[in-house]
């Protein structure tokens, strides 16, 4: 499968052409008529001095074969030198053969060289050589010449180019394809290869070149062929003026054209980037809006957070000033036993009054202290105005003690 050309690069810096002669081309083939009674090994032996062969092809019964030599010149020197030869009372015919797998292509422009002709057809498959016709001065023709190695690869290019267009540079003018028969301009037509038996040569023949009489019947008619052919010549002159000023117009359309078309793709670019850009513009606003959200759903949390840690904040601080409160008040207590207790004559009223004292010390000590506290001092100081000793309760208190009673060695266990 050939990968024919779609979005070809840039074609500034081609390499040069390779001007070497390719050996075994197309221009080194050479056709040998009015053969007799000859085979393949004959003709190589006839051949062979001028050079190596790659093809040898005879057909006996038409009587003439194909020879494919080396290079060019060895091809020329071979023709020169056996063509017009007798073998078996036949002189030999020796032509460069047609080169059947070539094409012509039109319709080009100046910008096209021939290493640019050979690399766009270069697709299609092998080239022997691609040349564009230039004139006297070297100004290129626009058309050229491109000879393939293989026919079915020239038929193949014939086929594409005309069912597509195919183009060779950024202009829109598609290369127009024809085939082509290369013309032999080396020999002509010498005197040895015309027929001389027909009756047309001998009465074409019987008079030479002149100059026609004026006034003469053969005046007459030489000055209406070259009326004919001028007139010929106005028309194909009229014709190639108005298919320039054709070419110019449509040329100038197909600028506007590409004008246009550039700039509607720009407008159709633009368009999508203000689409893009209007989509964009949605979604930061959206985002915007969305971190915003975020944002103040984290600072309501982050507000009830504080609020929550600085409650529990305050009532660990109130629990914790209860506590030493607590501690406080139940080691003067103990202290107040103790004193008791350890008093220097072991008299209970001296104990007594010091606990009066403490209790009513406790009583003014401030609002920090608990009214269950205050009770519960006081109901020990009445067990005491009631005459009652310590020892009658048990040392740890709340052990059968009256009901309702404070267990103060339980808080000072629970700290």
């Amino acid at each position: 499968m050939i990968n024919f050309l779609q979005c070809p690069e840039n074609t500034y810096d081609l390499p040069p052409k390779n001007d070497a002669e390719q050996k075994f081309s197309s221009r080194c083939r050479l056709y040998v008529g009015n053969l007799a009674e000859i085979t393949e090994e004959e003709v190589t032996e006839m051949f062979k001095k001028f050079g190596e062969i790659n093809e040898c092809f005879v057909n006996a019964e038409k009587m003439f074969a194909f020879v494919r030599l080396d290079y060019r010149a060895n091809a020329e020197r071979a023709k020169r030198e056996l063509d017009g030869t007798m073998r078996k009372n036949r002189a030999l015919k020796v032509r460069f053969a047609p080169v059947g797998a070539a094409i012509k292509v039109k319709n080009l422009t100046q910008w096209v060289t021939n290493e640019l002709l050979e690399y766009a057809f270069s697709v299609f498959g092998e080239i022997e050589r691609a040349q564009i016709l230039v004139d006297d001065r070297g100004n290129s023709l626009k058309e050229g010449i491109v000879e393939f190695a293989r026919k079915p690869t020239a038929l193949l290019a014939l086929r594409r180019c005309a069912e597509g267009c195919f183009f060779l540079t950024s202009s829109l003018r598609p290369a127009i394809v024809e085939p082509y028969d290369v013309i032999d301009d080396v020999d002509g037509f010498p005197e040895k290869s015309i027929t001389r038996k027909p009756q047309e040569y001998i009465k074409s023949r019987e008079v030479g070149p002149r100059f026609a009489n004026q006034a003469s019947f053969e005046y007459e008619y030489g000055t209406r062929w070259k009326q004919l052919y001028d007139l010929y010549k106005q028309k194909e002159d009229a014709l190639k003026r108005e298919l320039k000023a054709e070419e110019e117009k449509l040329e100038a359309q197909m600028e506007y054209a590409r004008f246009e078309h550039e700039t509607e793709m720009l407008r159709e670019q633009l368009r999508k980037r203000e689409m893009d850009r209007d989509r964009q513009k949605i979604e930061w606003e959206l985002k915007e809006r969305q971190a915003d959200e975020q944002r103040r759903m984290d600072d309501d949390m982050m507000r009830r957070h504080t609020d929550d840690l600085s409650m529990r904040m305050h009532h660990q601080k109130d629990d914790m000033r209860r506590r030493q409160q607590e501690n406080n008040m139940f080691i003067q207590a103990h202290q107040i036993k103790m004193e008791d207790r350890a008093g220097p004559n072991g008299n209970f009223e001296q104990g007594k009054f010091d606990t009066d004292v403490n209790v009513r010390e406790l009583k003014s000590a401030g609002p920090g202290n608990a009214p269950g506290e205050q009770n519960m001092f006081m109901e020990r100081n009445s067990r005491f105005e009631g005459g009652r000793k310590d020892e009658q309760y048990p040392r740890r208190w709340g052990h059968g003690g009256h009901p309702g009673h404070e267990d103060f060695p339980n808080k000072r266990r629970r700290y």
